[in-house]
């Protein structure tokens, strides 16, 4: 019987092997639906090529001056995060040999830039800086800089040359602030990536509604992937956290254009999405959603609302990011 198990051991081996190498080859090629990047379970989802419109017609609730409107394409397929961007995929790349259970504190083990949200309080109270044994390591990485996690990206992009798993041409790396819009849209023109009962204002900022695709309430952030996906299935691009984009904030053009990068240069950087908590970009570090975070949600989380931080912030709990993997750009190319 030995040999006969042998045997079978082997061919299951074989047929593995075989089925990995047809997916590597699949990926390489640009046709695979879905890939998981191998030890680090960062699961990513084929975006196809295509145009769309950007930006919000004049009508939108809740709509921004910023946010004009124009013909976008998007020349090559690629790959986007199912989730945002969890603390264990970031210390698992940025600090690899790290002690979690040793680190009982609240905040995360980085000096600069660590988590907020990284274990529960083990007493009920404020002055506590103590954590219980629960961490949240599959909550989404925040107070992460642009920076930081643009360096994350590099890693994962050296780690995964050298395994011989990239496609000709591509990186991991953040979205373009184009890319970001046309996946969380995935197809939908409307306010929100899960479409609601018409444009009627009260609909669009209920509880029941909002709630039901993004993280929106109770002070903190959630375990990703908790909520409805959209259509192409990423989950939580509406709240949960700001997700940095690789572009400069600036103004749109005004007419049709391929693949855009954003400024060349500029003061502060991008991110979307919007976050847990109802309160604008720049409150106060570490700030919490108080009052109806969940009506005063809406601006920030639309598909099209646009927000800005500075790339060295580093103490906002409501700020993280989600990687693709695609055509290297500008100062991308390595």
């Amino acid at each position: 019987m030995k040999p006969i198990i042998a045997t079978m051991l082997t061919i299951v081996l074989l047929v593995g092997t075989a089925a990995a190498a047809d997916e590597l080859a699949q990926l390489k090629a640009l046709k695979t639906k879905q890939w998981i990047v191998p030890e680090l379970a960062l699961k990513m989802v084929r975006i196809p090529a295509g145009t769309f419109i950007m930006g919000s017609p004049q009508d939108e609730i809740d709509r921004r001056d910023d946010e004009v409107r124009h013909e976008v394409t998007i020349g090559s397929p690629f790959y986007m995060g199912v989730y945002e961007v969890t603390q264990k995929q970031y210390y698992d790349i940025m600090l690899p040999d790290f002690d979690h259970d040793s680190w009982m504190y609240l905040r995360g083990p980085l000096h600069a830039g660590a988590a907020f949200h990284y274990r529960e309080r083990a007493v009920k109270s404020w002055r506590s800086w103590m954590g219980s044994k629960e961490m949240k390591l599959q909550y989404p990485m925040e107070c992460v800089t642009w920076h930081k996690a643009r360096e994350f990206c590099r890693k994962v992009t050296q780690r995964e040359r050298k395994a011989g798993r990239l496609p000709k041409g591509y990186v991991y790396r953040l979205p373009t602030e184009a890319e970001w819009e046309y996946a969380c849209r995935a197809g939908s023109t409307g306010s929100y990536n899960v479409e609601g009962d018409g444009n009627q204002a009260d609909y669009l900022k209920s509880a029941g509604y909002l709630k039901s695709f993004a993280v929106i309430e109770g002070g903190k952030t959630e375990r990703v992937g908790e909520r409805k996906p959209n259509a192409w299935g990423l989950y939580d691009m509406h709240g949960n956290v700001y997700e940095w984009c690789l572009d400069w904030y600036g103004a749109y053009p005004t007419g049709k254009v391929k693949d855009p990068t954003g400024p060349a240069e500029g003061r502060k950087k991008v991110a979307r999405g919007g976050s847990f908590s109802g309160l604008a970009p720049h409150s106060p570090p570490g700030h919490m959603a108080r009052g109806d975070s969940v009506r005063d949600a809406g601006p920030c989380l639309r598909s099209a609302s646009r927000d800005k931080f500075s790339p060295d912030a580093n103490f906002y709990a409501i700020l993280g990011f989600r990687v693709v993997l695609a055509p290297e750009v500008g100062s991308e190319r390595e």
